[in-house]
């Protein structure tokens, strides 16, 4: 399922060679998951993404204390 001008590595012929599973970028187990924030609002890596996203301020301002 690839969508834009992106493509991944690891998508062949619209199967994850990692998950062994149908490619759907963002979604748990893709080397994207929590790494990316996706317009779709649905994608289940936004979460995630947003979750590593505060654990990495909350360093960085531990850091600077």
């Amino acid at each position: 399922m690839n969508q834009g001008g992106w493509s991944c590595p690891h998508d062949i012929e619209g199967v994850c060679d990692i998950i062994k599973q149908e490619c759907d970028p963002g979604h748990k187990g893709c080397v994207l998951y929590g790494k990316v924030k996706f317009s779709s609002e649905e994608s289940p890596s936004n979460e995630a993404f947003e979750k590593r996203m505060e654990r990495k301020m909350r360093e960085m301002l531990k850091r600077k204390e």
